[in-house]
């Protein structure tokens, strides 16, 4: 086991989830997957500002991405 990679992943996870509008997206993927324009839509975000909040949940592995022709869809993990 190597505590220095745990942390950082728990570092990642916990920074995801500091975030208000990101537990809000989370929550909201609870229930279903969704576009990034319905996210952004539904959360009040700029397309840029959207997409530095899935980045952010990407690399703490909380949620994936797929793309389905030229939209990108996301979902928890």
């Amino acid at each position: 086991m190597n505590i220095s990679a745990d942390a950082t992943s728990l570092d990642l996870v916990f920074g995801a989830l500091a975030h208000e509008k990101r537990r809000g997206m989370l929550y909201d993927l609870s229930f279903r997957p969704a576009s990034i324009g319905q996210l952004a839509r539904d959360h009040d975000l700029s397309l840029q500002a959207i997409h530095k909040h899935i980045r952010a949940m990407e690399e703490a592995k909380l949620i994936i991405r797929r793309k389905t022709g030229r939209t990108n869809f996301v979902a928890l993990k």
